[in-house]
């Protein structure tokens, strides 16, 4: 009887085949069920997928993968998927890992073309990782090893639409970041030639630009050495104090920076202080966002400091150490605005080191400012015109036709919601657009943009000024302070109309 139910219990614990199977159905499943395209199931995703699942039994979070990790993972397996959305989950008992699964109802949320579905178990213990990308370029075979130093490669491909002009970027061994000239260029196809001259770990990334501006389209690490060739991983040494930390992380930021042609980043004490505090605050309480439990953001840190500041941003990055934490940071679109960002001359860097479940964790916050005191713009609407004009060139549209009576309308606008301290979506009185309409027959349709910045020329990019249909534009823009915003700001209004 003893051996009877023995035998009873193993059979009724599905095999990791059976549960790749089952997870993996679940999967197609949930995007079926909201009628999106059903991703295709992929070799290099489903390898990465399964190797970390296998480390996700030892020392793996439930939740999400670090971006370094499963770089790693992806392009060991032979892929090139910058930041495919990964999924975790880890039971004790395998059939709750694929119930939990199961009950996920989130996989579905964002499109994807491809999917990896990995598991591993040890015991009844079992772990499940699902690995979903939306590829934006095809590569042909490249090594992720190569066993000497001088040796040079062809890489070649071609980008998702609507992806175009492809940039390579190589970051060596020492930071320092490399753009090699392309060999080839016909429509989204390209090819170039890449060297290797020094033993380490290198970093390939491929650009493409949409209506949205740059984005990763590829991304994958190359091993030179002996080391890799004997099938050993080289981890990046991790800087473990603060001073390290901070000299490691600003020289990759440099390095990038120069790479694009932006001016490098100096280090500013005040601005130091002021990441370093909230590093150790977000250890300290347990949250990792911009804004704080109390409300406080980083407009209200860098006041508190004393800071002189004209234009300011942060990012934060948390993994198992602080090079790992600003690798996921580079790579991540919103982040890569602010490394890159050439209003900024300053930077403060802060790292926290701490231990969550045994497991080494670094909180990583990056400050950029420039530090100038705020000055008036001589003619802050031309300002922003010119913003406006350059982010419409960089999508290769054409360029918008001023129009006083928007412009009349947009300033109105401007002049009330600084007055009243309110968005103009919430000023009392008659609607923008009914405004517009009656003002401006010739109108189609209309779309209004509001913002609040330190200098007219900070316009960031939007939806409205991507849209082709548009074809006239009203800038309003007046300055002032206020007790929600800080003193010095530009209340800015943009009105476009398409008429034709």
């Amino acid at each position: 009887m003893l051996a009877l139910a023995l035998s009873v219990l193993l059979a009724a614990s599905p095999s990791p085949t059976a549960m790749e199977q089952q997870a993996s159905r679940h999967v197609l499943q949930e995007f079926e069920r909201v009628g999106r395209r059903v991703p295709q199931a992929d070799p290099s995703l489903t390898q990465a997928a399964r190797r970390l699942a296998r480390e996700a039994l030892d020392d793996s979070p439930s939740g999400a993968v670090e971006l370094l990790a499963l770089t790693e993972a992806v392009s060991d397996a032979g892929g090139a998927d910058p930041t495919p959305r990964s999924y975790v989950v880890r039971a004790s008992v395998r059939e709750h890992a694929v119930g939990t699964l199961l009950d996920r109802k989130d996989l579905n949320q964002e499109p994807a073309s491809h999917v990896g579905v990995g598991v591993a178990v040890d015991g009844e213990r079992a772990a499940i990782v699902v690995l979903l990308a939306e590829r934006k370029a095809t590569l042909q075979r490249f090594p992720r090893a190569l066993d000497k130093p001088g040796t040079g490669q062809s890489l070649c491909g071609q980008l998702e639409p609507p992806l175009r002009g492809s940039e390579v970027y190589v970051t060596l061994p020492d930071g320092r970041v490399e753009r090699p000239p392309l060999t080839r260029e016909s429509g989204p196809s390209f090819c170039t030639r890449l060297l290797f001259p020094s033993e380490g770990r290198y970093t390939v990334e491929l650009l493409g630009r949409s209506e949205r501006g740059p984005e990763v389209a590829s991304l994958f690490l190359v091993d030179v050495g002996e080391t890799r060739a004997k099938g050993e991983h080289e981890r990046i040494v991790e800087p473990t104090t603060v001073e390290d930390a901070r000299e490691a992380v600003l020289s990759r930021i440099n390095a990038l920076r120069r790479a694009h042609g932006v001016q490098p980043l100096a280090l500013d004490d005040t601005l130091n202080g002021v990441a370093q505090a909230y590093s150790d605050r977000m250890a300290r309480e347990g949250f990792f966002a911009h804004v704080a439990p109390d409300g406080s953001d980083l407009r209200g840190r860098l006041t508190a400091a004393g800071s002189q500041y004209r234009t300011a941003g942060e990012n934060l990055g948390m993994a198992s150490g602080p090079l790992a934490a600003h690798f996921g940071i580079e790579h991540s679109p919103g982040h890569r605005n602010n490394l890159l960002g050439t209003q900024f001359t300053h930077a403060g860097l802060g790292v926290t080191f701490q231990k969550v479940d045994g497991r080494n964790q670094a909180l990583l916050t990056e400050v950029f400012s420039t530090t100038a005191p705020p000055a008036a713009v001589k003619n802050p609407r031309e300002e922003a015109y010119q913003a406006l004009a350059t982010h419409r060139a960089s999508r290769g549209l054409p360029p918008l036709e001023r129009n006083p009576v928007l412009e009349q309308i947009a300033l109105d606008q401007a002049r009330r919601a600084l007055e009243l301290e309110q968005p103009p979506a919430q000023l009392p009185g008659p609607k923008v657009h009914d405004r517009i309409f009656s003002a401006l027959e010739s109108a189609k349709t209309a779309s209004v943009d509001f913002y609040v910045a330190e200098s007219p020329s900070l316009l960031p990019d939007s939806k409205s000024l991507g849209d082709r249909k548009n074809t006239q534009v009203g800038v309003g823009a007046v300055r002032g302070d206020s007790r929600a915003y800080g003193p010095g700001q530009y209340w800015m209004v943009v009105i476009y109309a398409a008429t034709r």
